[in-house]
């Protein structure tokens, strides 16, 4: 699957107090869209945005390999 095909979005992870501090700027839910099927995952289990990433293509590389979906 190639990158072109696939769309990021970077959203803030829930919890962060908005005033600073350690983790400021700690945008790392990451939500992946598919373009030609319309799939997407959204991912946000810790604070890496390249593991996010990772999970995500793997997330919809498994939905569209699926035999379901063939």
């Amino acid at each position: 699957m190639s990158d072109e095909a696939i769309r990021y979005e970077v959203y803030p992870i829930d919890g962060i107090d908005p005033r600073g501090g350690q983790h400021v700027g700690g945008h790392s839910g990451v939500r992946a869209t598919h373009e030609a099927s319309g799939i997407t995952a959204y991912v946000n289990i810790g604070r890496s945005q390249v593991i996010h990433k990772m999970i995500a293509e793997d997330m919809i590389l498994s939905a569209i390999t699926h035999p379901k979906f063939r």
